[in-house]
């Protein structure tokens, strides 16, 4: 694990950032997601560059990392050509000076170009950051999910009530407002103990004891 990724406090391996990204909200229409379509990537330059060299077994990515495949997905799944993805990324890197821009700017996409704002303006990243009528925004699809504090993600929202924050549970799925990890309510349910107990024990809704156990099945598929 390099340097920078030991600064996040959410460290994925790539098969659970590959489920993660599966069990998304609206995972039917999302782009195909492997830890082998990961490793391709990150392997293209998609990621940080020290991780080109390191085997794929041995990949551990931070949350922004995460951040950045699902907006890959999310752009791929919307028609986005891989070309414009590397040139929006570049141009992005180059004039934003962060390392992972995809998981420091609020992105929309035309399905076929990717915007965001620059000095408060509506800009084209795939096209060499030309202007854009502001008009187009009602027109564009947001990469939503994500929350930003100052200039970058700080939790992702995958699906209804699940939250991954990496200051949370060290970046686990989480029932949004709460610590209390999906995986441990899946975990109490599975071994047999009664739904009210669950839920009285950690002190959440139905609706919330709902939502993780979704979740987690999806994560199980």
């Amino acid at each position: 694990m390099s340097p920078e990724t030991s600064r996040f406090q959410g460290i994925y391996d790539l098969p659970s950032a590959a489920q993660y990204l599966l069990a998304g909200r609206g995972a039917e229409e999302t782009y195909p997601v492997s830890s082998r379509n990961l490793i391709r990537w990150i392997r293209k330059g998609l990621a940080l560059p020290e991780f080109s060299e390191v085997p794929g077994r041995e990949l551990l990515i931070a949350f922004q990392d995460l951040v950045s495949m699902r907006v890959i997905a999310a752009l791929r799944s919307a028609g986005v050509s891989w070309l414009d993805i590397y040139r929006a990324e570049a141009w992005l890197r180059e004039h934003v000076g962060h390392p992972r821009p995809f998981a420091t700017e609020e992105l929309w996409t035309s399905r076929s170009d990717i915007f965001t704002r620059f000095q408060r303006m509506l800009i084209s990243a795939s096209r060499h950051g030309q202007l854009a009528m502001n008009l187009l925004t009602d027109q564009l699809i947001p990469v939503s999910g994500l929350r930003f504090e100052g200039s970058v993600a700080r939790t992702w929202e995958p699906r209804e009530l699940i939250l991954l924050d990496p200051k949370v549970q060290f970046g686990a799925p989480c029932i949004k407002g709460t610590r209390t990890p999906t995986r441990a309510i899946w975990g109490m349910i599975e071994a047999g103990d009664p739904r009210e107990l669950v839920r009285q024990a950690y002190e959440i809704t139905e609706s919330e004891l709902e939502a993780a156990l979704d979740w987690e099945a999806h994560l199980a598929a």
